[in-house]
């Protein structure tokens, strides 16, 4: 695999494709809640083996931009004090 940087705005970008995501099984809840006589079967484990990769997806990103953080943190102190 392949780390791309992203930015601000891919990252925005991304966040909307997934809200987007939760939105349609929000309004699926909701046709399920008005009609619960409708039948609705879905593949269960595959989608919860995605989500499960996606979370943890997400986390290892965000501890790289931590760690990230914390090292920027570091240098411009460093330099500060070699000043």
């Amino acid at each position: 695999m392949t780390l791309k940087p992203y930015n601000a705005d891919e990252l925005d970008q991304l966040a909307l494709r997934i809200l987007d995501v939760s939105c349609q099984l929000r309004q699926m809840s909701i046709a399920k809640r008005d009609t619960p006589e409708l039948e609705l079967a879905v593949h269960e484990k595959k989608a919860l083996e995605w989500l499960a990769h996606l979370e943890q997806w997400a986390a290892d990103a965000r501890a790289r931009l931590e760690m990230a953080t914390i090292r920027q943190r570091g240098a411009k102190l460093a330099s500060k004090i070699s000043e």
